[in-house]
């Protein structure tokens, strides 16, 4: 061996030592993490040092607390519930435990331990602590489970029974986006169910010829989609005219009714805005485009008052801003006294066909936040009879005609966009208020009656119309809370100002700008007293807690484009059948 092959020898010998003294540091950090926010988590024994009348538990200052974290780590409360699990396992088994904290077993591995004896008695992990170590030190992540399983059946076959029955009756489906528009489903299946179905979908995959140019797992995804659809075979596209395969049937497109929200100067081509498709995420411009040109679709406006003033007087006065359910514009429709963690359904009767108009969009003058409040009070009215809304600043929305595919919702002008300005600096500027005087930042509307100087048809009522809160869903996208992705589509719809059963014209209102989506988790926290939600201007929703914690969260659909915000109105696309 020559010295300079005997150097590079030296050289990646040393390389691998740091990588694996990296590991170990990285390993006893996480080990250390662990045990950090179990400590914080465990120091809130009782709830009244927190919020001493709200009257809650010590497992919801437990909750927050983790929320908390979460905040902290710019991390979800999943994410961080998921750690603390992990600590509860280790707490069961110490020499698991202690070779964790020496960097000595990765992370990944302590999940699959605890994946795999979560359920376990405490006796078993405990015999099995030593021996499930062993094998934890000589064996990556996925052979360690099937070990670990092994262990667990020789310990106690009845056990092993039992969990398995378990286990089976919690099969589940489950999604996950992924970049470009892309996404992951997931089956959660018995082990005999897995065998079969993964060899149905390579069978079916494999009815093509060997010209067909995608690959086994592309095949394998499209094998799926035709099972779905009711077929057994996949049509080659190999481009062969005598290719029998060819001839197979292509799967019929499936009947769907999806949420996509985009502005129309996007469904127009005058721009290449992203749009944003509900429980996933966001779409490109040529995508969208392509959904709303093979579906039939509605849209919904939020517009301020004085636009549907305009739309009114120059299209004909047959834009109704009743609250019933037949009229174009809507606010809340009452429904009915409703629990304050009800959730209301945004998808029913109101996207069927209605024979209505189609205004023109045009900018609404915007409402400016920093104006203080009307000093003309809603309570003077009769909450029985309430007026018709004064053409202030307040926002209303309402929908158009279902439209078949490829129609053109509303013609456009091309206005001016009044006060556009960059999110990120607007989030910049918000962030060195919190930072200087947390006090400075102020809601928009903080009575909670969004600029109406008197409450529009169905504010006073407690349940939003369907129409109001589909509008609330579309805009938010997911539960406002920082780092929660919940679909807005199974968050409920919370009250920022809270609303006054007992004199609801005093209270916060049943409108847009007063309404926020909030999973039950946060919506629990948010009623519990431990945190607290303000909406500014642009709907950037201000969270903080009672230990001076400060979150901005954007809503999903934020006017113009991705780089410019406009506070002038726009549409929103909602995608009720594809084919």
């Amino acid at each position: 061996m020559t010295a300079a092959v005997s150097a590079v020898i030296d050289r990646e010998r040393s390389l691998l030592d740091a990588i694996i003294e990296t590991s170990r540091v990285e390993n006893a950090a996480a080990a250390r993490l662990i045990g950090q926010i179990m400590d914080y988590t465990n120091s809130r024994d009782t709830f009244d040092h927190r919020a001493p009348d709200a009257g809650f538990d010590t497992e919801q200052a437990e909750r927050s607390a983790i929320a908390e974290v979460a905040l902290a780590l710019s991390s979800t409360f999943r994410s961080v519930a998921s750690l603390m699990r992990l600590g509860f396992t280790l707490e069961r088994m110490p020499e698991i435990r202690d070779a964790f904290a020496a960097g000595e077993v990765t992370l990944s591995k302590i999940r699959v331990i605890d994946d795999h004896t979560r359920k376990a008695t405490a006796g078993a992990v405990l015999r099995l602590d030593a021996g499930i170590l062993a094998a934890a030190r000589r064996l990556a992540p996925t052979p360690l489970g099937i070990e670990i399983d092994r262990l667990l059946i020789e310990d106690d076959a009845a056990w092993a029974e039992r969990a398995r029955e378990q286990a089976e009756a919690k099969r589940k489906v489950r999604s996950r986006r992924l970049p470009h528009g892309m996404g992951v489903l997931s089956v959660t299946l018995t082990a005999t169910q897995l065998t079969a179905v993964t060899g149905l979908i390579v069978k079916v995959a494999k009815t093509v010829c060997l010209a067909d140019p995608r690959s086994l797992d592309v095949r394998c995804a499209d094998a799926f989609a035709a099972l779905i659809a009711g077929q057994r075979n996949l049509a080659c596209e190999c481009g062969e005219q005598a290719c029998v395969s060819t001839r197979n049937p292509k799967p019929a497109d499936a009947q769907m009714h999806l949420n996509i929200m985009c502005g129309l100067e996007t469904l127009l081509g005058l721009a290449d805005n992203p749009g944003y498709l509900e429980g996933y995420g966001y779409l490109d411009a040529g995508q969208v485009r392509t959904i709303a040109g093979n579906a039939t679709w509605q849209a919904i406006i939020d517009c301020a008052t004085q636009t549907l003033e305009r739309l009114q007087h120059e299209y004909g006065d047959d834009t109704d801003r009743t609250g019933g359910t037949d009229g174009a514009t809507e606010s809340a429709e009452e429904s009915g006294a409703a629990s304050e963690s009800e959730s209301v359904d945004a998808e029913s009767d109101h996207w069927q066909n209605r024979n209505r108009s189609e205004p023109e969009v045009r900018e609404p003058d915007p409402p400016d936040p920093t104006d203080p409040p009307d000093p003309r009070r809603a309570a003077q009215t009769k909450p029985d009879t309430p007026p018709e809304p004064t053409p202030e600043s307040g926002l209303l929305a309402f929908k158009s005609p279902i439209l078949p595919a490829g129609a053109i919702a509303l013609p456009v002008r091309k206005l001016p966009q009044p006060g556009t300005v960059s999110p990120a600096d607007a989030i910049d500027g918000l962030s060195c208020t919190i930072l200087n005087d947390p006090a400075g930042l102020v809601a928009a509307f903080p009575d909670g009656h969004g600029g109406f100087t008197q409450p529009p048809p169905g504010a006073l009522t407690y349940r939003p119309s369907e129409l109001l809160a589909a509008a609330v869903r579309l805009r938010d996208g997911t539960c406002r809370h920082p780092g929660c992705n919940v679909p807005a589509a199974d968050c409920q719809i919370d009250h920022i100002v809270a609303f006054l059963k007992a004199n609801p014209a005093l209270g916060g209102w049943t409108i847009l700008t007063n309404l926020q989506c909030l999973c039950l988790l946060h919506h629990q926290l948010k009623t519990a007293g431990l945190w607290h939600h303000d909406m500014l201007a642009g709907a950037i929703m201000h969270i903080y807690n009672t230990i001076g914690q400060h979150a901005l969260t954007l809503p999903t659909r934020r006017r113009g484009s991705d780089r410019m915000w406009s506070t002038g109105s726009s549409a929103t696309l909602t995608r009720a059948t594809f084919h």
